[in-house]
């Protein structure tokens, strides 16, 4: 009967040691099920993200190529402008200075007619 008890002992202990066994490795597969499930989840939280960074990228590369095309266009125009500009007062400071001339010319004629008069009333007078 010792030997009966023994072997009943033993075979206790044995199904013991499978069931913490079972178990045990029942807990790692739930838990390499998790982290495979985590890492999935992971992996798919970074390819989402990389994903929105390279639209993002995108619409930024677009905003700023818009951005220059406008800027090109202003630059542009803001020349044009500056050439006009630059034109219409080269004109009115070149018709001022004829207008100037004319002046003058008008300011020696007067003079000089006012020189004859004086003189002719110097002549009369003496």
């Amino acid at each position: 009967m010792g030997d009966l008890f023994n072997i009943t002992a033993v075979m206790g202990i044995a199904a013991a040691i499978t069931g913490l066994g079972g178990a045990w490795l029942t807990i790692r597969k739930v838990f390499k099920d998790l982290e495979k499930q985590r890492s999935h989840r992971d992996a798919a939280i970074l390819q989402e993200a990389k994903e929105a960074d390279a639209l993002l990228k995108s619409r930024l590369e677009n905003k700023i190529h818009e951005l220059e095309s406008q800027l090109k266009v202003f630059k542009e125009g803001n020349d044009k402008d500056l050439a006009h500009l630059k034109e219409t007062y080269s004109s009115e400071i070149k018709f001022l200075g004829q207008k100037i001339e004319e002046l003058r010319s008008e300011v020696r004629n007067q003079h000089s007619q006012l020189v004859q008069l004086l003189s002719k009333m110097l002549d009369k007078h003496d």
